[in-house]
């Protein structure tokens, strides 16, 4: 084929158009690495030197660059770590929303009035609308019926206002019954019960004796 019919003109303009468009085409993928590359790291670092170091890697080293750095980088976007976090979080909720027995520590439900493995009390129903209620609860909150008192715990009984509350030791010692009050023994002589009182004697003589005998 002469020269003259190649269809650049010549081959030298056909081959410097080729590497242009090379070129061209090289430059374009190596800016879109490094644009891709620097929008990639900062979804999964926050480091601005980590950031920094991914960037130059590819823009220094170009597809080799990238290589390594898809080797390198993180393995989890920010977003998917939050999401895995959310994850944990509400599965972490729902283990300590669910209760368990005080006796046996099984799962138990709010709607348990016993527990069914080891037949704890745990509520007791409602007189009303049978609703379960806790023991510390003194009115239905469904209802709103007032919660009689426990057997042998009654209300306890008002206290004036203004009085001051008795201390813990003090309201013990009042509530301890002391020692009983013994009368004097004037006085127990005098009502007839002292059981210390000397018994009184009286002389008497019998027929035949010279000498008089104490009798009681």
């Amino acid at each position: 084929m002469p020269f003259d019919s190649w269809p650049g003109g010549s081959w030298e303009a056909s081959l410097r158009l080729s590497l242009t468009i090379l070129a061209l085409y090289l430059g374009t993928l190596w800016l879109t690495l490094v644009y891709w590359t620097y929008r990639d790291i900062r979804q999964r670092s926050r480091d601005p030197i980590v950031q920094m170091a991914a960037v130059l890697v590819v823009l220094v080293f170009f597809l080799p660059g990238h290589w390594v750095y898809l080797i390198l980088r993180p393995r989890h976007t920010l977003a998917e770590l939050y999401e895995r976090s959310l994850e944990e979080e509400a599965l972490l909720q729902d283990l300590e929303d669910q209760k368990a027995c005080p006796t046996c520590k099984r799962r138990i439900h709010d709607d348990f009035l016993i527990c069914p493995s080891c037949r704890t009390r745990l509520k007791e129903p409602c007189r009303s609308c049978a609703k379960p209620l806790s023991y510390a609860w003194v009115a239905c909150p469904y209802c709103g019926l007032e919660k009689p008192p426990r057997e042998g715990m009654g209300p306890r009984p008002a206290r004036a206002p203004g009085a001051p509350r008795p201390a813990p030791g003090q309201a013990a010692a009042s509530a301890r019954p002391g020692p009983a009050a013994v009368p004097p023994p004037q006085a127990r002589a005098a009502a007839g019960h002292d059981p210390f009182a000397q018994p009184r004697t009286f002389p008497t003589t019998h027929e035949g004796d010279d000498a008089p005998v104490i009798g009681t």
